[in-house]
């Protein structure tokens, strides 16, 4: 297969891992002094254009140290156990919280078929491949990791999820985000900026951790965001504002539903509403049917983990 990649400073690709559209799930790929590590894998039906990059690049398997996951959600974490069968010298590392479910994935498999069905598992996701536990290096906040000289650093970041890191590339001044600096599609892009908003997925959503986490990742003063979904941006003082608002944002939408019938799309149509308006004011021409397209695959699983987080908090 040929690859679709972009190839950033700092001998950072993002590749596309080609889930569901493009430009929708990246994986990164980071390269240092004849090192290489994977930050997120996508899905186990993406490994083929991760291993087609390397192939590519002229990169060899033997010189990948590291799988790292930034959280266990599939989308982000699906490809790993695969991913790991064809690099001999990887370790993958993850937050405490996830690396059971790497070793042991039949939990995590039965949640994502109990929410989306196994016809959607099989043909959206592909399969869950156990890792071998010692093949498996727990990552806490504060933990670093040399790669061929470059420091790596690990910062817990609950809010998007409880087992979720973000890692800190001193090179570039960067944080490889996962989800926690939110979601923002290239599509949606104007003369003001990025536009970016949270992904409230069940069932961990938390909203006072998320905003601890967003200031707390500013000390850092970050110039980038590698984000999974999708690719990099400037990440300012400006683009944690908009994050933070949207978070508050969701949550009023999600308390003012709390009582009406139908719950679920009351809070669907409503968050649909929210985002259309959002793209208005930040100076998105795209029409509206085209809106509704890119937006369609977060509104279900947002408006299900703000439903999640309602009733923890009854």
């Amino acid at each position: 297969m040929k690859p679709i990649y972009h190839q950033l400073d700092f001998n950072i690709t993002c590749i596309d891992t080609e889930h569901m559209r493009q430009d929708f799930v990246a994986a990164y790929l980071i390269e240092h002094n004849g090192r290489a590590a994977f930050v997120d894998t996508g899905c186990h039906l993406s490994v083929p254009a991760l291993l087609a990059t390397l192939k590519e690049k002229n990169i060899s398997t033997d010189t990948v140290d590291c799988i790292i996951l930034t959280h266990i959600h599939l989308d982000h974490a699906g490809g790993a156990g695969e991913l790991i069968r064809h690099l001999p010298n990887a370790k993958v590392y993850v937050h405490e919280r996830g690396a059971q479910h790497l070793i042991d994935p039949s939990k995590l498999r039965a949640g994502v078929i109990g929410v989306y069905g196994e016809l959607f598992f099989k043909q959206f996701l592909g399969d869950l491949i156990p890792i071998a536990a010692d093949k498996v290096i727990i990552a806490k906040d504060g933990d670093s990791l040399d790669l061929g000289g470059r420091l790596l650093k690990f910062i817990d970041t609950p809010g998007h999820a409880r087992h979720h890191l973000c890692i800190w590339d001193e090179l570039s001044q960067g944080i490889f985000s996962g989800d926690t600096l939110g979601v923002s599609y290239r599509e949606f892009d104007t003369e003001q900026g990025v536009l970016i908003f949270p992904p409230t997925t069940p069932v961990q959503f938390d909203p006072e951790a998320w905003i601890n986490t967003v200031n707390h990742l500013m000390t850092l003063q970050p110039k980038m965001a590698y984000l999974t979904h999708f690719n990099q941006i400037e990440f300012t003082k400006k683009s944690a504002d908009m994050l933070i608002q949207h978070i508050n944002g969701f949550v009023k939408i999600a308390k003012k539903s709390a009582d009406q019938p139908n719950r679920h799309q009351v809070i669907k149509k409503a968050l649909l509403d929210y985002l259309l308006e959002i793209a208005s004011k930040h100076g998105v021409t795209l029409d509206e049917s085209q809106q509704i397209k890119l937006f369609k695959g977060d509104l279900e699983i947002c408006a299900q983990g703000l439903g999640v987080w309602l009733d923890k908090t009854a």
